[in-house]
């Protein structure tokens, strides 16, 4: 076995060998961790929600499924872990056309939660955590839309108009003190 002289130049040459092989592995463990983050295969989840996926696409064709597993996944506005995050969910597209037919057919024979989401994200939701139905209008951003989001963006649309008001008599050269008198 040959030896290394005890010179600088050999020092360095084996610290940059060792940092590009440490890159390398972490570049690829970096790519990997990232890529199973996030999943659309339903390799996780358990033989219940299989099971269920199987007899859709038995009975009504082909699905696509949107998510599975989601590393760290909370339940909006909650902060409650998801049943995501431990890939006991699954959120999918029915077959086009078949979407009210799929829903009934699991609301009468899917035994965990069921889901369904519109106003931009049209997918079912099922899981094998407690019987729980509902219902969330969420935008193709995934934002909350309801009548509760709704009032909040009313106010802010009130808020800004009364600033655009406020900014004519500015503009029209009048003070807080007679904008105020004016106002009363």
């Amino acid at each position: 076995m040959k030896s290394f002289p005890a010179s600088g130049r050999a020092y360095a040459l084996a610290a940059a060998l060792v940092l590009a092989v440490l890159s390398i592995v972490s570049v690829s463990t970096i790519q990997t961790a990232s890529a199973a983050s996030a999943s659309t295969s339903g390799g996780c989840l358990p033989a219940s929600i299989k099971a269920t996926l199987a007899n859709i696409r038995a009975k009504f064709g082909p699905v696509s499924i949107v998510s599975t597993f989601r590393r760290g996944a909370r339940i909006a506005g909650s902060g409650r872990p998801s049943l995501h995050a431990s890939c006991r969910a699954v959120d999918f597209h029915p077959p086009k056309g078949k979407y009210s037919a799929v829903l009934a057919y699991l609301q009468k024979t899917h035994s965990g939660g069921l889901g369904t989401y519109s106003c931009g994200m049209h997918h079912l939701h099922i899981d094998n955590g407690p019987k729980v139905r509902f219902h969330h209008c969420v935008s193709a951003s995934g934002r909350p839309v309801g009548k509760r989001h709704a009032k909040e963006r009313h106010k802010k649309s009130y808020a800004w108009k009364k600033g655009k008001k406020a900014q004519a008599f500015v503009s029209q050269g009048q003070s807080k003190k007679k904008r105020k008198k004016k106002a009363a």
